[in-house]
């Protein structure tokens, strides 16, 4: 400020001294230029308040999210440049700015960009339309508000948390299977079962030796006289586990390679076969040897038949990586670990299966039920090598693509 002043009072004596009007002019306009320049160094930034607002913070791969951003000077001291860097997830797409900058200290991060001239106690909104057109879970934020003076230089800048995440989790599709008797995971319906289910309350019978106490309706007892048991209905789900294969291929995991089409039709078909069970009524779960964004390995979601599954398992597909985190054979071997026998492990993979037939038998030797389900051009024929190796198989198809499948084809 000392600067400014000393230049504009110097040519003002300078005018004063040769008669020359014009340098008091420009003193006047470099007194004041200076004089505004400080005002805005020191107070651009008060009562500059910058807000954005998702239209939602979960979406599935086809939605539209609005997206909305506002300013607002809440001061008497206009601001001639205010610029905003937020920074989002890379592969976020905004319909009004196609393509965004990309962030030079952060990988896989880009910046939106907005500029503003503000009069005082002005507030402009601009709104935006996000395009969920893959997978993922996008992050917003911090953001840089930069207040720059009217010759474009910089006058004051701050740096704002304001967190926020969209989860976009992929497509689910009808499920497609030849024959109306057979279940998604390739078993006969059947009409009664060794095991009921303790939600389906369907009256009471005869109490009978070996019957346990808390089977006892005491009520009807005292009701009827005699001694009498809840019947439950034969339970019609089981617990299934889908153990994705993330890594896409061959090779080893380290190698970070991955088949983009491929890894994306999977996460379309573990959401569709998920959601087909837990509507079934079978309580389902999911398990990867992918990374999620945290310092666990194994991304895992424990089984459950409550509707609400099917937004868990779309929200884990959201967040897990296409990179691989370990050898799929461990991914099977730990769910050992979390599993009792007599629970089924749905294995989905578009790599040769072929390779870990051992795994598979002895899984299955371990009193699991074991089924794969094959993904890829040459699926069928690997699928054909499993059943005679003695493990159901299926096929998966996505057509044409994971974007444009109308539904996913499961066939023996």
């Amino acid at each position: 400020m000392a600067q400014w002043i000393a230049v504009a009072v110097a040519m003002a004596l300078l005018g004063a001294i040769v008669n020359a009007p014009g340098l008091y002019l420009v003193a006047t306009i470099t007194f004041a230029y200076g004089t505004l320049t400080r005002l805005w160094t020191r107070y651009g930034m008060r009562e500059v308040q910058y807000r954005r607002r998702l239209g939602g913070t979960r979406a599935v791969v086809g939605d539209t999210v609005t997206f909305d951003v506002r300013i607002w000077n809440r001061k008497a001291l206009p601001l001639p440049w205010v610029s905003a860097d937020d920074l989002v997830t890379d592969g976020l797409v905004i319909r009004e700015r196609p393509v965004l900058d990309l962030d030079a200290e952060q990988i896989g991060r880009r910046h939106l960009h907005n500029a503003w001239s503000l009069a005082w106690f002005e507030r402009v909104v601009r709104h935006y339309h996000i395009d969920a057109e893959r997978r993922g879970h996008f992050e917003f934020g911090p953001v840089r508000l930069l207040v720059r003076d009217i010759l474009g230089r910089d006058a004051a800048a701050v740096s704002l948390d304001l967190p926020a995440a969209l989860t976009v989790a992929p497509r689910t599709l009808p499920l497609r299977r030849p024959g109306s008797t057979r279940a998604p995971l390739g078993d006969r319906r059947a009409r009664r079962s060794l095991f009921h289910d303790p939600a389906l309350f369907g009256g009471v019978r005869p109490f009978q030796p070996g019957d346990p106490l808390r089977r006892v309706h005491w009520r009807a007892t005292a009701r009827l006289g005699v001694p009498v048991a809840r019947r439950y209905e034969p339970a019609q789900g089981r617990e299934v586990i889908i153990a994705l294969d993330a890594q896409t291929i061959e090779g080893p995991y380290w190698e970070m390679a991955y088949d983009d089409a491929a890894f994306e039709g999977l996460c379309v078909a573990a959401a569709s076969l998920a959601r087909r069970m837990i509507l079934d009524g079978t309580a389902c779960g999911l398990a990867a040897a992918a990374f999620t964004g945290t310092a666990q390995r194994i991304a895992w979601l424990a089984p459950d038949a409550s509707v609400g599954q099917v937004t868990r398992v779309g929200e884990l597909l959201a967040r897990i990586s296409p990179v691989s985190s370990g050898p799929y054979e461990e991914l099977l071997t730990w769910l050992t670990r979390r599993l009792a026998p007599g629970r089924t492990i749905l294995a989905l993979t578009a790599r040769d299966p072929r390779r870990r037939i051992g795994v598979l038998r002895r899984l299955t030797l371990s009193g699991y039920d074991v089924e794969l389900v094959a993904m890829g051009d040459a699926a069928a024929v690997q699928a054909r090598a499993l059943r005679t190796a003695g493990i159901r198989a299926s096929v998966a198809r996505l057509s044409p693509d994971w974007r444009r499948a109308r539904a996913l084809e499961l066939a023996v």
